[in-house]
């Protein structure tokens, strides 16, 4: 049965009426994307579901993304298709407002990460969307040199034929030193093969120390259950004092989402089944 799972990054938002958007948001992204995961597999809904919250100023890609120290927005983006275990990534660019799409035709190319200046010429050769992702509310929280509340976001699916995919999106830290690169256009923040498929979010340090996507989807090929496999990294997490958080799915219709963070904003659809984070995060 396809699954679809999607986060809208790890953080503390404690506004009501904020985190009643989020999971609003989430829901429709639910909604919208599920048809391209019954139609057109796992990649193709991964690749959709993160083009829609890039496209939400809610969450911290895309037009939400926040701004590095020096006040420019730098994004970056991952896929992979489990299926094929190719992986294609775009590491800072500016301008564009969906990196995901960049990946996704990276993916089929002979040079599937590329960064900065190099990333943004192959989109303007694509013709994909620029436009200066900037918004009021991350100026001003630049301005006040606030990271701000929400983390990266990302899906991971497995569709009717079996097939995994996971894709990442995010716009960093927050006020970090300019060349700072982030996980999620890593194989530690955004992994996948024909057993499962992870997407991370929360301290990219952190992620990349551990490894987190690759340990968790790596660790099914020795027999063990994804939930005895988070449950191991959760605890190794909060041994370190690392504050991360994930999504995972694998080929035998399991799913998990958890974190070390204080919250994290989820939404899944496991057939006609629906759950989210806006049941309240569960307590310590």
């Amino acid at each position: 049965m396809p699954i679809l799972l999607i986060h809208g990054g790890a953080g503390r938002v404690t506004n009501p009426k904020r985190r009643q958007s989020m999971a609003l948001a989430l829901s429709d992204t639910l909604a919208q994307v599920w048809p391209t995961l019954i139609s057109a597999g796992s990649r193709a809904a991964t690749v959709h579901a993160v083009q829609l919250l890039e496209d939400n100023p809610l969450f911290n890609a895309g037009i939400g993304s926040k701004l590095q120290e020096d006040g420019e927005a730098r994004l970056s983006a991952a896929l992979m298709d489990g299926a094929r275990g190719r992986f294609s990534g775009v590491i800072n660019v500016t301008c564009i407002q969906n990196p995901i799409l960049l990946a996704r035709q990276l993916l089929e190319e002979k040079d599937r990460v590329l960064s900065g200046d190099g990333a943004l010429q192959r989109a303007r050769e694509l013709g994909l969307k620029e436009t200066d992702v900037r918004t009021p509310a991350a100026r001003r929280a630049w301005k006040e040199a606030i990271a701000g509340e929400t983390g990266t976001v990302g899906a991971v699916a497995v569709d009717s034929a079996g097939h995994l995919a996971a894709a990442t999106s995010t716009g960093g830290r927050g006020m970090e030193r300019v060349g700072r690169v982030s996980d999620s256009c890593t194989v530690a923040g955004n992994y996948a093969d024909s057993l499962g498929a992870v997407s991370c979010t929360g301290i990219g340090e952190d992620i990349v120390d551990g490894a987190i996507a690759t340990r968790l989807v790596l660790g099914l090929s020795h027999d063990k259950s994804l939930q005895e496999l988070s449950k191991n990294c959760i605890d190794m997490m909060n041994k370190k004092a690392w504050r991360a958080g994930y999504i995972a799915v694998d080929h035998n219709e399991n799913w998990v989402a958890d974190r070390t963070t204080d919250s994290l904003y989820w939404a899944v659809r496991h057939g006609e089944i629906e759950d989210g984070f806006w049941k309240e995060p569960k307590s310590e």
